[in-house]
């Protein structure tokens, strides 16, 4: 079993023992985008998951259904809901690693930081009278790229200013 296979087949484990504790039917809808939704490399919403549900499953499901079947994987701590800016944002458990993400808030890109960093960073993390489940941390500012294009602006009003007052 692959790298990929192992955290797959304990969240069909998790799945399973979830369904049987809530009394739920297990339909092969359900371990289908599980499967598929464990293809997926960290973050993804409900688009991503169609697209991915249309190139990998071994049958279709309607977007009503995804939605639903996420919720319950969400339910069942087998996937995170970020909540994110425009859609839902998903990303399946595959670990017990603490995350942390950087969120510009100008193009609303997303950016995973490193494992290592995220356990240095939430190592300490104590909260007095709260047991802490799960280390999930979002950090939001400016992307590289809407940086330089916040100086490369500045820069061009500072120039317009400048010729105006000649």
């Amino acid at each position: 079993m692959d790298k990929k296979q192992q955290p797959l087949a304990s969240l069909h484990d998790r799945l399973t023992q979830y369904m049987m504790e809530k009394a739920m039917r297990k339909t092969p809808e359900r371990y289908e985008i599980l499967r598929v939704a464990g293809l997926a490399d960290g973050i993804f919403n409900i688009e991503m998951l169609t697209l991915l549900m249309k190139e990998h499953a071994k049958f279709q499901v309607s977007r009503a259904t995804l939605f639903n079947t996420m919720e319950l994987f969400c339910d069942a701590g087998l996937a995170i809901k970020h909540p994110l800016a425009t859609a839902a944002h998903y990303e399946m458990r595959t670990d017990c690693n603490p995350k942390a993400y950087t969120i510009c808030h100008q193009c609303n890109t997303i950016t995973k930081v490193s494992t290592g960093t995220a356990k240095l960073a939430l190592q300490n993390l104590n909260i007095r009278y709260f047991g802490i489940e799960d280390k999930l941390l979002y950090i939001y500012g400016l992307c590289r790229k809407c940086q330089a294009k916040k100086r490369q602006e500045a820069r061009r009003n500072k120039l317009l200013k400048q010729m105006r007052q000649q």
